[in-house]
């Protein structure tokens, strides 16, 4: 590289600095992480038969419960307590499923668990990306 000092004067022609950074990026490199497609199934549709049976029953539950509201509307009394009963029971039952659906060992959080610590322990370097024109 030759030195070129330009003072006091007035420059008409074009100066070319090669090694001089221009439209430069300073980005953080870090791993990708690779996702199979496997994974990607998991991560779809990787949730337990749980919440699907909780998320029915208690969809069932809130029916019934606008039905209630409907029938006692004018008259409360008219509403049986077997039906109050079946309301609850209903409600429970889906509280539970979708409990014990978060404790179960699922593949999507085995697959999530996995990308987290892919990149909590990929080491991150920074470094300096030039447009080439």
């Amino acid at each position: 590289m030759t030195a070129r000092i330009i003072e006091n004067q007035e420059v008409t022609e074009t100066q070319n600095f090669p090694d001089l950074f221009t439209d430069v990026e300073v980005g953080t490199w870090q791993a990708e992480y690779v996702l199979r497609e496997v994974e990607f199934e998991r991560l779809k549709n990787g949730k337990p038969i749980t919440y699907n049976w909780a998320n029915s029953i208690g969809l069932t539950s809130f029916g019934f419960a606008l039905n209630l509201l409907a029938k006692g509307y004018s008259d409360h009394t008219i509403i049986l307590k077997g039906e109050w009963i079946a309301l609850g029971l209903g409600v429970s039952v889906s509280v539970v499923l979708y409990v014990v659906g978060t404790m179960l060992p699922d593949n999507r959080k085995k697959v999530m668990k996995d990308i987290e610590s892919h990149f909590e322990n990929a080491t991150k370097k920074k470094q300096i990306h030039r447009e080439q024109s």
